[in-house]
C-alpha cells in the first residue's frame, strides 16, 4: 500500500474519531429534560421510598376511623400479640392491590391465625378516602383468606393528613402525590411491629415469603406464639435488614450442632461406662484406662498398648495447644483491649527467644511423633521368625482361612493365645482390607500380590474381623470373628476339624499333576532351576540383578514366569495365570517352602544341557 493512502486513512480516522468524542461531551454539557436528575431518575421518585427505623415508636395516640367510620386510637390494635402494618391507598390502581395480594397469598399459607397469633393493620395514606371504601375493601379480602375470626385482627384504617404524616414519619415511609397522573408514588413493603408499637422487622416488595413472614412474626412476639420447632428454627435463622429476609445464620447451626455432638457423646461415653463397670474388674492394667474411653475396642494383642498409648499421646498433644491457644485468645482479649477510641498500642519488639521457642518446640514434637510412630510401624510390619503361618484369600465377599495343617474356614478364625500368627493374604478380585480392631491391625489386600501382617493375641476370647475398604455392593456383609483360643482348646479344634492334606502336601500334588516335576529337577540339571532350599536366598537373575526369593517372588514366577528369569536358563516357562487359582498358588508356594536341602521336587529325569531350561517356576509340563 501507497504511503499517501496510508496518510490519507490515518487523518480521516482520527477526523472522525474527534467527532465522536466532541458529540460525546457536547450531549453530557446538554440541559437535561424538565424533572430529570442527573442520575437520571426523575424528581418525583426521589422522595419515595422506605427508610428503616428498627425500634422506633410508632405514636400509638393517633386517631384514624375504622371501617364504621368510628373513631379509633391506634393502641386499640396493639394487645399481647405482634402487628402487621401495611400501608397503602385503597383506591390505587396497581402497586398496592398487589401488596394486598401478595400478604393474603403469604398469610394463607402460615399455620398463624389472623385475629389469634397476630393482627393485621392496613392504613391508607390518600387523606381522601372513606370509610366505605375501606369496609369494602377489608370485605374483599377477608373473603379470598376465608379464616374464622378474621375480622377481629384484619384493620382497614382512614384517617386525616395530620395523622397520616404521622404514622408514615415513624416507620420511616416515604411517598409523593404525582398531580400530573393524580396518582401516589410510593414504594412496597410491611412493617412487623411489636405489641408495644415498636418497630421490629420490614419486607419489601409484593411478595413476601411465608417463612419470612412466620419467623418476623414469632421474633416480634419474642417467643409468645409459635410451636417449639418454630423457635428452634427461629433461633438458627437471621434477619437481613438489607434484604428483609430471614437467612441461615451458619455460625449458630455450627455452635448447637457442636454443643449437641459433645453432650451426646458424653452421654455415649457414661451409658458405655456403666455397661462396662462389671468387665473392669480383674482388668490387665493397659486396659483398665480404656474402659473409661468406650470408643476404643478391647484392647487384646501386643500391639495395642503400642498404638493406643501413641494415639492417646496426639489426642492429649491436639488438646494440650487447643486449650491453650484459647485461654491466651481470652486473656489477650481482655488484658490488650482498647480502652478508648484515640488509644494507639504500643510498639511490640519481637523476642528472639520467643520466636525460636514456638520453631523448635513443635519441632521436636513432630520429630519425636514421627520416631514414636516409625516404631510402632516397624513392629507391626516385621513378624518374627517363629511366627505361626496361616493363609488367607480374599473374595467379594468373604475371607477363606486355609492353615498350613490344611483346615478351612470361612468368615473365621482360630488362633492360639501367645503364638506369635503371621496371615499371608491375597485377594482373588478387587482389593480389600483385614482389619481386626481388637488386635489393632488392618493390612490390604491387593491382587497380584501377598501381603503379610502379624499380631500376638493376649487375650482369649471372639473378636470382629471387618473388611475395612470398599469392595463392592455387599462390602458390609464381608464381616467375621477371630477366635483366640487356649493352646489346649485350640489342639482340640484343630485334630477335630476334617482337613485334606496340609497346604504343603497339597502343594505337592498339584506340583505333580501340573507336570512341574519335569523340569525342576533335585539334581538341578533340569530345564528350570533347582528348588530345593531356595526359598528366601538371594537368587541371581538373567540382568545381573538379585532378588529374594519370598512368596511375591514365587508367586509371580508362576504368573509371570518371564517377568524375572535366573541367570542360565532361558525364559520358555508358559504362564499359569487363569490355570491356578489363588488358592492353588499359595498350596504352590507353601510347597516350594518347605523344600529343603536334599529332597526331591519329583522324580528325576535325564538332564538337560545348561541353559536350556526355563527361569520360573513351576516349568511347563510336557503336555501343555
Amino acid at each position: 500500500m501507497s504511503s499517501p493512502l496510508k496518510a490519507i486513512r490515518f487523518y480521516f480516522g482520527a477526523a472522525a474519531l474527534l467527532l465522536f468524542a466532541g458529540g460525546s461531551a457536547l450531549a453530557q454539557m446538554a440541559p437535561l429534560p424538565a424533572g430529570v436528575q442527573k442520575n437520571g431518575l426523575p424528581e418525583t421518585l426521589r422522595d419515595i421510598g422506605i427508610d428503616q427505623k428498627l425500634g422506633n415508636q410508632v405514636p400509638l395516640d393517633l386517631v384514624f376511623r375504622d371501617e364504621l367510620g368510628t373513631p379509633v386510637q391506634l393502641r386499640q390494635y396493639f394487645k399481647d400479640r405482634p402487628v402487621i402494618l401495611s400501608l397503602v391507598y385503597y383506591d390505587c390502581p396497581m402497586l398496592c392491590t398487589q401488596e394486598l395480594n401478595g400478604l393474603d397469598r403469604g398469610l394463607n399459607v402460615l399455620t398463624l391465625n389472623i385475629g389469634r397469633d397476630f393482627d393485621i393493620v392496613t392504613v391508607s395514606f390518600n387523606p381522601h378516602e372513606t370509610p366505605a371504601l375501606a369496609a369494602a375493601k377489608k370485605a374483599e379480602y377477608l373473603k379470598i383468606y376465608g379464616r374464622p375470626g378474621a375480622a377481629d385482627g384484619w384493620h382497614f384504617l382512614t384517617g386525616e393528613q395530620k395523622q397520616i404524616d404521622a404514622l408514615t414519619e415513624s416507620v420511616g415511609f416515604r411517598y409523593v402525590y404525582d398531580t400530573p397522573s393524580k396518582l401516589y408514588a410510593h414504594a412496597s413493603g410491611l412493617m412487623i411491629l411489636t405489641a408495644d408499637g415498636k418497630v421490629s422487622k420490614y419486607f419489601y416488595g409484593i411478595e413476601y415469603a411465608p417463612h419470612d413472614l412466620k419467623l418476623g412474626l414469632i421474633d416480634a412476639s419474642q417467643g409468645k406464639i409459635g410451636s417449639p420447632i418454630d423457635k428452634v428454627l427461629l433461633y438458627c435463622y437471621e434477619y437481613n435488614p438489607a434484604t428483609g429476609k430471614y437467612s441461615l445464620t451458619i455460625m449458630k447451626i455450627i455452635r448447637t450442632a457442636g454443643i449437641a455432638t459433645v453432650l451426646g457423646l458424653l452421654l455415649l461415653m457414661l451409658a458405655m461406662s456403666r455397661k462396662n463397670k462389671k468387665t473392669r474388674r480383674g482388668m490387665p492394667l493397659e486396659n483398665f484406662a480404656m474402659a473409661f474411653l468406650p470408643f476404643f475396642p478391647p484392647s487384646a494383642s501386643s500391639h495395642a498398648p503400642k498404638v493406643d498409648a501413641l494415639y492417646i499421646f496426639l489426642i492429649a498433644i491436639s488438646v494440650f495447644f487447643s486449650t491453650l491457644i484459647f485461654v491466651c485468645l481470652i486473656y489477650f482479649a481482655v488484658r490488650y483491649r482498647r480502652r478508648s477510641d484515640d488509644e494507639i498500642g504500643l510498639k511490640v519488639i519481637p523476642d528472639m527467644r520467643l520466636e525460636m521457642a514456638w520453631m523448635v518446640i513443635p519441632f521436636l514434637l513432630s520429630m519425636g511423633i514421627f520416631v514414636w510412630g516409625a516404631k510402632v510401624y516397624f513392629d507391626v510390619s516385621s513378624p518374627p521368625r517363629d511366627s505361626m503361618e496361616i493363609f488367607v484369600v480374599a473374595k467379594q465377599w468373604m475371607w477363606k482361612v486355609q492353615h498350613v495343617d490344611g483346615q478351612r474356614e470361612i468368615n473365621e478364625l482360630h488362633i492360639p493365645l501367645g503364638r506369635d500368627i503371621k496371615l499371608t493374604m491375597t485377594t482373588e478380585d478387587v482389593i480389600h482390607s483385614f482389619f481386626v480392631p481388637a488386635f489393632r491391625v488392618k493390612a490390604d489386600v491387593v491382587p497380584g500380590r501377598y501381603s503379610t501382617t502379624w499380631f500376638h493375641p493376649t487375650q482369649p476370647g471372639k473378636y470382629h474381623l471387618f473388611c475395612a475398604e470398599y469392595c463392592g455392593t455387599q462390602h458390609s456383609g464381608m464381616v467375621g470373628w477371630v477366635y483366640v483360643m487356649e493352646p489346649t482348646e485350640y489342639e482340640a479344634w484343630l485334630s477335630g476339624g476334617a482337613t485334606e492334606g496340609s497346604l504343603a502336601s497339597n502343594g505337592q500334588k498339584l506340583f505333580q499333576q501340573l507336570g512341574c516335576s519335569t523340569c525342576h529337577l533335585s539334581n538341578g540339571q533340569g530345564r528350570g532351576p533347582r528348588l530345593e532350599g531356595v526359598y528366601g536366598k538371594p537368587v541371581l537373575l538373567d540382568n545381573g540383578q538379585t532378588v529374594v526369593a519370598d512368596d511375591n517372588y514365587v508367586r509371580e514366577s508362576i504368573i509371570d514366569p518371564k517377568a524375572k528369569v535366573v541367570a542360565g536358563f532361558q525364559p520358555i516357562m508358559p504362564t499359569f495365570q487363569g490355570i491356578v487359582n489363588e488358592e492353588q498358588l499359595l498350596q504352590l508356594v507353601a510347597y516350594v517352602k518347605s523344600l529343603g536341602a536334599g529332597e526331591g521336587a519329583g522324580p528325576e529325569a535325564p538332564p538337560a544341557q545348561p541353559g536350556s531350561g526355563a527361569g520360573h517356576l513351576p516349568p511347563a509340563p510336557a503336555t501343555h
